[in-house]
């Protein structure tokens, strides 16, 4: 699932908007982000024209991707959902996916899990660096390799190619056979 949230000057989510949904998660991840706070972006600006001194950093409105994927429980039967379904074309100040890669299973872990990476995009669409915000002891490593595989339509920002951040949300549920 992939959604475009508008994040206000204070941090807070304001618009939340379906890019590509897979029922029945769809209502679940909406309501997720819309209680979700950011950093809010930032741009700087002269108070006055040409003047070094009168340079300010100031928090503005921006766009930025979460992406969810959830991994199946069953290895080798039908699971629950339906395939991914695209709704709406992204924005182009946010960088969306071209190429996605599903996580795999950590071999020696056990129960459910579901870990949160921000990845920054650069203006050719590569992922230069993942980190991870939330996570559980043992899925951290699968899912920021799956991370760092991912390809991005990059992000344009005033008509510039820009490196920008997205959020991607890796849900693992122990697989059963």
């Amino acid at each position: 699932m992939f959604v475009e949230a508008t994040v206000n000057g204070s941090g807070a989510v304001g618009d939340v908007t379906t890019l590509r949904t897979s029922e029945p998660f769809g209502q679940y991840v909406l309501n997720a982000v819309r209680g979700w706070q950011f950093q809010p972006a930032e741009e700087t600006v002269f108070t006055r024209p040409g003047d070094p001194r009168s340079i300010v950093t100031r928090a503005v409105e921006s766009r930025v991707l979460v992406a969810c994927v959830f991994r199946p429980p069953t290895l080798n039967t039908p699971t629950l959902g339906g395939p991914p379904k695209d709704v709406q074309r992204g924005t182009e100040d946010v960088a969306v996916p071209f190429s996605t890669v599903t996580p795999l299973y950590p071999p020696l872990a056990l129960g459910d899990a579901t870990v949160l990476v921000q990845v920054t995009v650069d203006i050719t669409g590569s992922v230069v660096s993942a980190t991870t915000v939330r996570s559980v002891p043992g899925f951290e490593e699968s899912a920021l390799t799956a991370a760092r595989r991912w390809v991005f339509r990059p992000a344009r920002i005033h008509g510039r190619l820009e490196e920008t951040l997205a959020y991607l949300v890796f849900a693992f549920r122990q697989p059963v056979t």
